[in-house]
């Protein structure tokens, strides 16, 4: 398990702290399945990995991001990288809180 550095822009943490957003897309793999990564103060580790093209991340993980719909989901993702097609392979890293309790963390 790693510490790796994940860029979130600050508009989705409040959604990651709800736990409605529980996956981001990247046009790469960024890490590996166990890795965690801290973002506002809270760590979260990394539970799968799953390569796609955009047209079939958007059909299946839209929710799992904090998105409505499939287009708000392929919007999003065309802000960050604006060259990308539909057919073009995205990487969604999928995430959870680390619970410190289950961390060893004493109460």
């Amino acid at each position: 398990m790693t510490e790796v550095e994940f860029s979130m822009d600050p508009k989705w943490v409040p959604l990651m702290e709800l736990g409605d957003k529980r996956a981001t897309t990247r046009t790469k793999r960024k890490c590996n399945v166990a890795d965690t990564f801290t973002i506002n103060g809270q760590r979260y580790v990394i539970t799968r990995i799953v390569r796609k093209p955009l047209w079939s991340a958007a059909n299946l993980y839209y929710q799992t991001e904090g998105f409505r719909t499939e287009e708000e989901y392929k919007d999003a993702i065309r802000a960050y990288y604006p060259d990308i097609q539909e057919g073009d392979d995205v990487w969604v890293h999928f995430f959870v809180k680390v619970d410190l309790i289950g961390e060893g963390v004493s109460q």
